[in-house]
């Protein structure tokens, strides 16, 4: 079977914000879709579901019908999909991380300041805290997102150093290809850059870091339109402009001294709280 797109439901608006995304990724890809509830979501968010529980309510019914409504809801939206869901025993990081490892893609939504996705990015001295998976990780923030179209682009943030084979510049190409839509390049030039970069955007020493990410050849065999922009300031700011008419921003994410695991980055941090779009987190060496 094709590895599925996975998404962490919880119930809240946030994770339906997530399903909707991940029914229609699914889609545009033509993968199965698989929606897991982790056991002990609640009280990961600090709740204690059974004071909460109407009078002869089981907590294991609860958690059957939020995995059950939200299987309604994705067949719903994406009748042509097939659709997995479960339950699943354990705290939700040790829950998804797992799944991620034999997942196309892990959707999670996006409060903006959520413990869940700080704790799968950022990691903590806790156990399983940091993500351990390949695969690339998809936040769906509070902007209600709409199915993949053509005039809705995908923004690359290239930072420099970055090679055309890297994880996170094939998977926006690819993202790009399967929607039919643009696909828009993105470096923002540090102060340092700027000032050995001769004047003005378009110098070679300034496009330098693109043309190495997205060299013409990789774009025409991929078949995507690109365009390259090179801008100053703050990278955060720079990427969540570019941002605001996108489907999709990409970034990578470094692994560290091979280990499998991310730290997120203060500019990733950033990008994270304040884009209008769902941005994909993909691990790179």
């Amino acid at each position: 079977m094709d590895r599925p797109v996975t998404v962490g439901v919880d119930g809240s608006v946030a994770s339906m914000r997530a399903l909707d995304w991940a029914a229609d990724e699914a889609a545009v890809h033509e993968r199965p879709l698989r929606i897991v509830h982790a056991s002990m979501w609640e009280r990961f968010e600090g709740a204690t579901p059974s004071e909460d529980l109407p009078e002869g309510r089981t907590e294991t019914a609860a958690l059957q019908e939020t995995v059950t409504d939200a299987e309604a809801r994705a067949r719903r939206r994406r009748p042509e999909v097939m659709v997995h869901a479960d339950v699943l025993p354990g705290e939700p990081i040790d829950v998804l991380v797992h799944e991620a490892q034999s997942a196309f893609a892990l959707v999670v939504g996006h409060r903006g300041h959520d413990a869940l996705v700080r704790r799968l990015f950022i990691g903590s001295i806790g156990p399983g805290a940091a993500v351990r998976a390949w695969c690339p990780v998809v936040a769906v923030g509070n902007s209600a997102p709409g199915p993949p179209l053509a005039d809705r682009p995908v923004v690359l943030g290239v930072a420099e150093g970055t090679e055309a084979r890297a994880a996170h510049v094939a998977f926006a190409l690819r993202e790009a290809q399967v929607r039919g839509c643009d696909l828009i390049a993105v470096h923002a030039r540090s102060r340092q850059e700027t000032r050995q970069a001769p004047p003005g955007p378009d110098s070679p020493a300034a496009d330098a870091p693109l043309s190495a990410a997205l060299p013409d050849r990789a774009t025409l065999e991929s078949g995507v339109t690109v365009h390259r922009q090179i801008l100053d300031g703050p990278a955060h700011h720079v990427l969540t402009q570019a941002a605001h008419n996108a489907g999709l921003l990409v970034l990578g994410v470094h692994h560290q001294h091979g280990m499998v695991h991310r730290a997120l980055r203060p500019t990733h941090q950033a990008v994270l709280r304040h884009s209008p779009c769902p941005v994909a987190l993909v691990g790179v060496p």
